[in-house]
């Protein structure tokens, strides 16, 4: 099995800014207990699984992990979960799969969280279906659900992940390198802890370009600092004399652009971001130029439905959208069929008309959509977009009425004053809660991290 978890894929591995270090007054030598509490198809809780599947085969089982599943329960009626009643069978399998192959659970962990697909993991894992299922039917499996819940209830927990270390509540970067040391701190006996290397600071150069909103460099340099254990970030503008020397010296054609010194190859993280990076005269540069929605749209999907939904009165949300279709476009992912739906309020004609103008859009290939788009996030106003794109007539209340039902099917999901969200086969929710910390909807390289909520929870975290 310690073959199988140091092979595994840790896709979309990003820490949420402003998150202080763990810290602990109680040591123990004892092996360390790692409760991790999830919803088993939040896309953050199984982030945070595959990350410390990554690193837990290090300690030669003086580890014990516990995944924990959070949902909710209305009085007089059974449990429910974030993600619908999929994500609720699969929290009940998995509990079952811990009670009766806890040995194996782990290896059908990493397998399910790349596949979604229980039949082959359990298959693949040498697990038993048929008594996984009993237990499952039997009630047992939901008996341990409830004392689940007992202890989020008790602890306030309403966000996945949460992460206990030896009962402390760990409040630091959800990274590797940060967690391993985290346990270390609670455990300092434990063998390997005594191999770690001393943490090293990483240097940064990020060179913008005059770029703000999704891509504002102080929001990403925040994130930096959260990705590594150490950093330092310089922020240098590419038109300056200094900028333009730096691009020249690493070959960097456009921004944004991060440079790391060469000591990253010593971080822990190394290894998730090293896909990314190109070697560049003894430094890294990583390009920043997949917006981030590579792994959702390279995960398997079953129907390739994916839901947008925007403000056309918030600029970020339609940069957003613009930046979603040029991604399918460039990777040629004409299998997606983005559906945007307009939300937020809308009082003039002109505003009107240009909602009318997208909803036409969603029949219109991407070659045809994006530059319409485009144009409307470059409009100063929508009265501006309206008499430069020309839209004509429209049906001001069915425009009306669709808005009204995109504002209900927002609440519905639990967007709150949101402004941005997407979809894809009805399982995975990004929702950028503050316009102002739009730049969480991407995933600009693996160490910015999307701050997305449905709740009232951290950034990076599924809230009920």
């Amino acid at each position: 099995m310690h073959k199988i978890l140091k092979t595994i894929l840790i896709v979309g591995l990003a820490a949420a800014a402003g998150i202080t270090a763990l810290s602990c007054t109680k040591k123990t030598s004892t092996k360390p207990v790692m409760d991790l509490y999830v919803m088993s198809h939040c896309p953050f809780g199984i982030r945070a699984e595959n990350i410390i599947l990554g690193f837990i085969g290090n300690f030669d089982n003086t580890v014990k992990l516990h995944i924990r599943y959070i949902v909710s329960k209305q009085p007089g009626s059974g449990y429910t979960s974030l993600h619908g009643p999929t994500e609720l069978d699969e929290d009940l399998h998995q509990i079952a799969i811990q009670e009766l192959s806890n040995g194996k659970f782990l290896t059908y962990l990493a397998c399910y969280n790349m596949s979604m697909n229980r039949n082959k993991c359990m298959q693949d894992a040498g697990i038993d279906k048929k008594a996984v299922d009993a237990f499952v039917r039997s009630g047992q499996a939901e008996e341990i659900l409830n004392k689940d819940f007992q202890r989020t209830e008790k602890l306030g927990i309403n966000a996945s992940p949460t992460l206990f270390i030896n009962a402390h509540r760990y409040d630091g970067a959800m990274q590797p390198g940060h967690l391993i040391r985290a346990v270390c701190a609670d455990a300092p006996r434990v063998a390997y802890c005594a191999t770690l290397p001393k943490p090293v600071d990483v240097h940064v150069t990020m060179l913008t370009g005059g770029w703000t909103s999704i891509y504002h460099p102080e929001l990403i340099k925040q994130n930096l600092s959260n990705f590594f254990y150490k950093t330092t970030v310089d922020l240098t503008d590419t038109t300056t004399l200094q900028g333009k020397e730096i691009s020249k010296k690493f070959s960097v054609t456009e921004a944004p652009a991060m440079i790391f010194s060469g000591n990253v190859t010593m971080t822990t993280s190394f290894a998730t971001i090293q896909p990314r990076l190109k070697e560049v005269n003894g430094s890294y540069v990583d390009y920043l130029n997949d917006m981030g929605y590579r792994y959702l749209f390279d995960r398997p999907s079953k129907n390739n439905t994916m839901l947008i939904f925007t403000d056309l009165n918030d600029k970020d949300s339609v940069n957003a959208c613009v930046s979603v279709v040029r991604l399918l476009l460039d990777n040629k992912k004409d299998n997606y069929r983005p559906v945007v739906n307009v939300i937020g309020t809308y009082t003039d004609a002109a505003a009107l008309k240009a909602v009318s103008v997208v909803e036409q859009a969603n029949n219109k290939p991407l070659n045809d959509m994006l530059p319409l788009l485009s144009k409307l996030s470059t409009a100063p106003s929508l009265k501006a977009f309206d008499a430069s794109y020309r839209t004509g007539t429209f049906n001001e209340r069915a425009v009306q009425q669709n808005i009204t039902r995109n504002n209900t099917a927002a609440a519905d999901l639990g967007m709150g004053q949101a402004r941005f969200a997407l979809l894809i086969d009805n399982t995975e929710f990004i929702n950028a809660v503050n316009p102002a910390q739009s730049v969480g909807i991407f995933e600009l390289s693996p160490i910015i991290g999307k701050m997305a909520l449905t709740g009232n929870g951290q950034p990076g975290q599924c809230a009920k």
